[in-house]
């Protein structure tokens, strides 16, 4: 078997070939002979043409430590394929590597089907997307300007300030450096990096792009911070007209029946007591919430939180169109990089960033295997319109199915700018009623209070009005 390397020589200067080797440390010693220093070690797949490999070993960051990790499939058996040109390298070694998966894998067409399920699975959490933003925009800088991935996650990974992130980002780089991808150190940790993130990244990896990618990525994480950025203002006049409703609501109550005792002690005591009852009340309420979406959030609930979100409109039209701009760039970026067609789906369809389009498009990789049309597939999924179909036939028929997927991802990238600003709008209309809603409960309930105390008040001290 061939091993891809990338070493340093005597001078310092990078070296990438190829090495043979019956297991990974024979091609390791291998390559020390030639007088190397050893960077990045990775076996060579281009041969075997799937996505997915079985019973291959796994290079730890400890040279002396080899393991055979075995690997299962539920879908279809495995298609040769051939690369055009070969490996792609593009500046390390675990580019190519990268179709190797060392985890176990158990995978099934079903309501909720998604990325393979890593068995060590970490539950660390605690990154916003604003820090996955700012992380993936500094990975593909510093790749963009000639840093192999290990040295660019190394230098990145001590300056990153969240704590967990810089942990996994540590990790990842470990990863890089004994060849293994790095999409699989983020694959256990799925609440950190949805599934369609490492799919976009892994897709790079096998296509070879893997700077496009971190680009796709943290451009997609960029729309996401912009698409909540001005909605903070009707959120925080709402929280200000919420947090006001406990001191409102016993403040006149308590202040006439303090006048009607002539004594102001009586106020205070009633007015402290009821905001004893009220405040944590009013605290358990959005603190219940806040739990309720964490938990709703989990991977587990992600089938039916994007199965709502897709009949919430207009959120669930701009969700569809996410998921099929992701899947047609990456399906796209593929076939330029000379993978099969069939392969290639697998890869792409799991960028979707909605499980349940996912799924749809999961339906479709099956007359994939079996050798069908993109056209075909295209049309079996009922997710794409006409306009988009008849491209993909035009470019089968023309041989120019590459610029038809192109003009395909240009076509959902504006549809999805369009579906952003509507939903930027009807985020906004949402706060600001909910402002409208709160203030106005507030106005209303303190004028209430307000002449009901007053009334009360003249009833209890000038009791000969009453006749």
């Amino acid at each position: 078997m061939q091993y891809f390397y990338e070493a340093l020589d005597s001078s310092g200067q990078t070296v990438v070939g190829k090495v043979d080797g019956n297991s990974v440390e024979e091609a390791r010693s291998r390559v020390l002979m030639q007088g190397y220093q050893l960077r990045s070690l990775a076996p060579d797949f281009a041969t075997t043409g799937t996505l997915y490999a079985q019973n291959l070993p796994a290079v730890t960051s400890t040279p002396q430590s080899v393991a055979a990790q075995p690997t299962t499939r539920a879908l279809a058996p495995a298609q040769t394929h051939a690369r055009t040109g070969g490996a792609v390298l593009s500046g390390n070694a675990a580019k190519v590597a990268s179709k190797a998966k060392n985890q176990p894998v158990t995978r099934q067409i079903a309501p909720g089907y998604s990325l393979p399920q890593v068995a060590n699975a970490s539950s660390l959490s605690g990154v916003n997307d604003k820090e996955r933003m700012l992380f993936f925009q500094q990975l593909q800088s510093l790749v963009h300007s000639g840093m192999t991935v290990y040295m660019a996650l190394d230098n990145l990974a001590p300056r990153t300030a969240n704590k967990n992130l810089s942990l996994v980002a540590k990790e990842m780089a470990t990863a890089a450096r004994t060849g293994s991808p790095i999409s699989d150190v983020m694959a256990r940790y799925p609440h950190i990096f949805p599934e369609h993130v490492v799919a976009t990244l892994r897709g790079g990896e096998l296509g070879g792009f893997i700077e496009i990618a971190l680009s796709e990525i943290a451009l997609d994480y960029e729309q996401r911070v912009a698409l909540y950025r001005w909605v903070w203002v009707p959120k925080a006049i709402f929280a200000v007209s919420y947090s006001a409703l406990p001191f409102v609501i016993p403040l006149f109550s308590s202040f006439f029946k303090g006048l009607n005792a002539g004594d102001a002690k009586v106020f205070y005591v009633l007015y402290l007591k009821q905001l004893a009852l009220l405040i944590p009340i009013f605290l358990a309420l959005p603190l219940g919430m806040v739990l309720l979406a964490r938990k709703f959030n989990q991977p587990k609930y992600r089938y039916t939180r994007d199965s709502w979100g897709l009949k919430l409109q207009p959120f669930g039209t701009l969700q569809r169109h996410v998921a099929l701009g992701n899947f047609v760039r990456m399906l796209s970026r593929l076939h330029h990089a000379g993978v099969s067609p069939s392969v290639a789906w697998e890869g792409a369809m799991l960028t979707a960033s909605n499980v349940v389009i996912r799924d749809k498009l999961a339906q479709s990789y099956d007359i994939m295997q079996k050798g069908a049309s993109l056209g075909d597939a295209f049309a079996q999924t009922g997710l794409f319109g006409n306009s988009i179909e008849q491209l993909i036939i035009t470019g089968e028929q023309s041989g120019q199915i590459g610029e038809m997927l192109d003009r395909a991802a240009v076509m959902y990238q504006q549809t999805v700018d369009d579906a952003k600003k509507k939903a930027q709008w009807t985020m906004f209309r949402i706060g600001f009623l909910g402002m409208l809603i709160a203030g106005g409960f507030t106005v209303c309930w303190m004028a209430y209070s307000y002449f009901h105390g007053m009334f009360s008040f003249t009833e209890t001290a000038f009791p000969e009005l009453n006749n």
